[in-house]
């Protein structure tokens, strides 16, 4: 029987095929990537026996997951093999991008000039065990891997369901996930199928510059964008009491979360990284002397078990205190001038301005407000904080106003550490690693750069996702996250993949021991293991 993808040296080549295909996110690449991988999979036999067992499953923007079925003789245990195959930019390459796509010639450009190379890169490309190139750790290697691993199961008729699932968009806002998830769960259905695993192979995040560990993953850190918009009054420079400037008043908010403790979580020795903004900006379009009065910020927050509902109660509590600050400080300015303030704020979510305004000016005109913005921005994050200033601008009655709400994209965090299954697992990995590598492998609880896993299991605190449902103002519309397709498919998960260093960098690079010879060896052996045995 011809194997395509069974030795070293072929699935070498099959992963230098995968990342000479640019598919950066939103480029053209990305949406012919997946007709590619169809392709290659229709030359198995098993799929030519079975073409309708490989689909492109479209995006809401036309962009295409790729997910093959491997059906078990009898089983209806099932386990997916999640990957993503779009990659950030190669502007970073500077006089490297013609080669960023061509690992052996990216490989061999830096030997000739590795002034883009650190001390440690350079030892790692003079020492030949690792390949360059965008895409190389992050993450072809993944789909390479399930792609030898579904070839496999198809040779040797395994009694255990495979779903691959390759996705565009990752990188992003995990559209291709989002569709691929309603997709899985129609197959679940359809076949009446058990999901007793979501394992991913997004490479390993090296601890330290000299460390040689393998490390897997069973859960993934959770990513959350709540957001505000103060709307303030309005004032001539010459006469600022007479106004409220709204960028006043979103200083005290930022003070009140970068960097804050109050939002870090713990997990065992593991801590989240502290909040930060992605986004603060008045919305004065021009220069003049008009004080600012509409101020919007966005910021990024990390979990680990908190879901959007706990987050969004947080984050309001936060800026209500800090409001309720700065207003203290500008009464206490303002009366040093002479003057008594007469201002009044209002704290609102998204989804009761949107109800007062429906209120006040029916839903029908509000809704048409909303899809023009839609129609006139593409960005979804301006999306967002176009929809709240435009209700606000609609409902001038309220005088000045804090609105919060969310932006997009939210990956929940998940995990499954003390899992049975999990942790069964975990010791099948280190025992193999070891004893037919010689290589430390170590468990860590929250992979933190942030994965598609997201999408495959609901928070460890509840899915509580109505806050972010509700509060999101494109929400079903330019943005959705299948949440009941989530609960439906959730099983325990682990991210296994290979040895990578450097991701999203010009010395991204994949260790070639690790890539083609031990992952495929501690991969399968999960599966004889645990599903086959």
């Amino acid at each position: 029987m011809n194997m395509k993808w069974q030795t070293a040296s072929d699935r070498e080549a099959l992963l230098k095929q995968l990342v000479a295909h640019s598919s950066v996110t939103h480029s053209a690449g990305e949406r012919t990537f997946p007709y590619m991988i169809r392709n290659k999979l229709m030359t198995i036999d098993y799929f030519k026996q079975h073409p309708g067992h490989v689909q492109l499953v479209a995006t809401n923007d036309q962009r295409h997951a790729v997910v093959a079925f491997y059906k078990a003789p009898q089983s209806k245990s099932t386990i997916t093999l999640i990957s993503h195959y779009d990659t950030v930019g190669i502007e970073d390459y500077g006089p490297f991008q013609d080669q960023a796509f061509d690992m052996d010639a990216l490989t061999d450009a830096f030997k000739e000039d590795n002034s883009y190379l650190g001390e440690v890169s350079r030892a790692d490309l003079e020492s030949g065990d690792y390949l360059f190139g965008r895409g190389a750790m992050d993450m072809k290697p993944g789909l390479m891997l399930h792609m030898a691993l579904l070839e496999k199961a198809s040779i040797e008729n395994w009694d255990v369901n495979l779903i691959l699932l390759t996705v565009p968009d990752e990188e992003v806002t995990s559209k291709g996930m989002h569709a691929a998830v309603e997709y899985v769960n129609e197959l679940r259905k359809q076949h009446q199928l058990s999901i007793q695993l979501h394992l991913n192979s997004e490479p390993t995040f090296q601890q330290a510059q000299d460390d040689s560990n393998h490390y897997y993953y069973s859960g993934s850190i959770g990513k959350i964008m709540p957001s505000v918009l103060v709307y303030g009054r309005e004032t001539h420079v010459g006469t600022p009491s007479n106004g409220l400037s709204s960028n006043f008043l979103m200083s005290y908010i930022q003070q009140e979360i970068e960097y804050s403790l109050n939002f870090k979580e713990t997990f065992e020795d593991e801590q989240t990284p502290m909040p930060v903004s992605l986004k603060v900006t008045d919305m004065k379009d021009y220069y003049d002397v008009q004080t600012p009065f509409r101020s919007v910020a966005l910021f990024n927050l990390f979990l680990f078990k908190r879901n959007a509902n706990e987050v969004f109660k947080h984050f309001n509590e936060a800026v209500k205190r800090a409001v309720e600050k700065g207003m203290t400080q500008y009464e206490a300015r303002i009366r040093a001038e002479g003057i008594t303030s007469n201002i009044d704020i209002n704290y609102m979510t998204y989804d009761e301005l949107y109800a007062h305004a429906v209120a006040i000016h029916q839903a029908t005109t509000v809704n048409q407000m909303i899809d023009d913005v839609i129609a006139h921005e593409s960005a979804p994050h301006l999306q967002c904080i176009t929809i709240v200033d435009t209700l606000m601008t609609l409902c001038r009655d309220l005088g000045p106003s804090v609105i919060t709400f969310f932006t997009p994209p939210y990956y929940p965090a998940t995990n499954t550490s003390f899992n049975a299954l999990t942790e069964a697992i975990g010791e099948t990995i280190r025992e193999t690693s070891s004893s037919q590598f010689e290589r430390h492998s170590e468990r860590i609880h929250y992979f933190n750069g942030i994965s598609d896993l997201s999408y495959v299991a609901p928070s460890p605190n509840g899915s509580g996702f109505e806050a972010f449902e509700n509060n999101t103002p494109i929400f079903n519309q330019t943005y959705k996250i299948p949440f009941k397709a989530i609960e439906e498919i959730q099983a325990p998960l682990l991210n296994c993949g290979p040895i990578g260093k450097d991701a999203h960098k010009v010395i991204e690079r994949i260790h070639k021991q690790s890539a083609f010879v031990e992952l495929p060896v501690i991969l399968e052996s999960i599966i004889r293991k645990h599903f086959l045995d």
